[in-house]
């Protein structure tokens, strides 16, 4: 059962790719296994730090996450820091 953080950026996603959020898979690396080019990933990454402000994702951070469930543990790990 995904969480809600899982939820939220399936939709993100789905939304870019114009499909339905519980067709995107959240341990399907965001380029290889989605599509999404350099240019799609940079504006799902602007989207979700909009979304989940105060968190952000760092320069690395987005280089180094793959997956949906992977950005998922790393947003809440950063929205846990900051209650």
């Amino acid at each position: 059962m995904p969480t809600p953080t899982e939820l939220k950026l399936q939709r993100l996603v789905a939304a870019k790719l114009k499909i339905e959020p519980e067709r995107v898979p959240l341990d399907r690396s965001l380029t290889d296994d989605l599509g999404l080019d350099s240019f799609d990933v940079m504006g799902v990454i602007l989207e979700i730090e909009e979304a989940f402000a105060p968190a952000a994702l760092s320069d690395e951070a987005a280089q180094d996450l793959k997956t949906l469930r992977e950005v998922a543990a790393y947003l809440d790990q950063q929205l846990a820091s900051k209650a």
